[in-house]
């Protein structure tokens, strides 16, 4: 009998992915998978017309969020599983997210041009085609007009952290996002521990009100997905997982089925989810 498996973490055009939700779906089916899960940034808009083309193929669609936070000196991202997108509060800051974004890429294309690369905001706005502007949007249009070859170079020359068109932008402090996530019906999940290299957080995490660790992911080495797989029994959290895709352009590392996670780990969030939130 052959497994079913699910990814859990994909992104689409409603942040910072290339492909649509209907795509996506498309790609997943194609893939064999299924379930996904829409986790775009700070946004949930694109799930609802995933779950449209979900029905079309019989895919299974998760709803989902991935929150940019703090936490001493890192940053890390939470996942939230089967959050309420109506919810008052947090449509409320994805909102104020939204326009976070916009202001802080309107600063960074006035420093680019102080470095003598011209762009306006409108060419990023027409490459996001969505609402939520990122960095790789930025590098693509940099890329198109000939200032680097790829995006990996614009984030390296000019738009990384602490390079000199990077501007510091919104981010709530993981309690706040944890509150967020939890206050909306959902899950919390801390996004591919392995890049954060801040193992001695996780604890401390757990106290504030984690719930789960995404231990299967691209970038994760053997090594790292069997520690976190351990912590995950230690501490009594979800195991999830996904290809964290954005596509080829967008300098993902991972392509949606990269990551097949056994459909037993859905069963499992949908477990608490139903004891949670009854």
């Amino acid at each position: 009998m052959v497994p079913r498996c699910v990814d859990l973490h994909i992104h689409t055009t409603f942040s910072d992915g290339l492909l649509n939700p209907c795509q996506v779906v498309a790609e997943a089916n194609k893939k064999g998978m299924a379930a996904i899960g829409i986790t775009d940034h700070d946004t949930m808009r694109g799930v609802a017309c995933a779950e449209t083309a979900g029905k079309k193929y019989g895919l299974e669609i998760i709803p989902g969020v991935e929150l940019s936070t703090s936490y001493e000196d890192k940053e890390p991202h939470l996942l939230g599983y089967y959050c309420d997108p109506e919810n008052p509060q947090l449509h409320k800051i994805l909102k104020d997210v939204s326009t976070s974004r916009h202001e802080r890429m309107v600063k960074m294309v006035d420093k680019l041009k102080n470095l003598g690369i011209d762009i306006q905001i409108e060419e990023v706005l027409e490459k996001a085609r969505g609402d939520m502007l990122g960095r790789p949007h930025l590098a693509l249009v940099i890329c198109q007009k000939g200032y680097c070859r790829t995006p990996a170079e614009v984030f390296a020359k000019y738009i990384g952290n602490n390079c000199p068109a990077y501007v510091e932008r919104y981010r709530l402090s993981l309690q706040e996002a944890l509150n967020l996530v939890r206050g909306a019906g959902g899950i919390p999940v801390l996004a591919h521990p392995g890049l954060y290299k801040a193992d001695e957080l996780i604890p401390s995490m757990v106290r504030m009100g984690l719930l789960g660790i995404e231990a299967f992911h691209p970038e994760h080495r053997i090594i790292d997905r069997c520690r976190y797989l351990k912590m995950a029994g230690k501490y009594n959290l979800l195991i999830t997982g996904g290809s964290d895709y954005h596509g080829k352009d967008m300098g993902s590392s991972g392509f949606i089925g990269t990551v097949r996670l056994d459909y037993k780990y859905l069963d499992k969030l949908k477990e608490l989810k139903s004891v949670l939130f009854k």
